[in-house]
């Protein structure tokens, strides 16, 4: 399995998530979480989008916050671009 500095670097250098970021899904999961704080930089779905990370390669199956639970323990990372 890569590592998620391995990830980034796949992502970073080409294709369409070309300046997008890698999280594990933990880290994902906790973005997502409502703040109190409305400055915080929280996960929008609005003008973004990311698909789950096998550990080898992009998945097609999109992060949704109504299907995230279901995926988050299959898969090691979410690779996110903000449009």
């Amino acid at each position: 399995m890569k590592t998620l500095s391995e990830v980034q670097d796949e992502i970073t250098f080409g294709g369409e998530f070309f300046g997008g970021e890698v999280f594990t899904t933990e880290e994902f999961a906790e973005l997502m979480k409502p703040s109190d704080d409305p400055e915080d930089n929280e996960i929008e779905f609005v003008d973004s989008f990311g698909y789950f990370h096998d550990g080898e390669q992009l998945t097609d199956i999109a992060v949704d916050p109504y299907t995230f639970d279901d995926y988050k323990d299959r898969y090691p990372y979410v690779v996110w671009k903000k449009n």
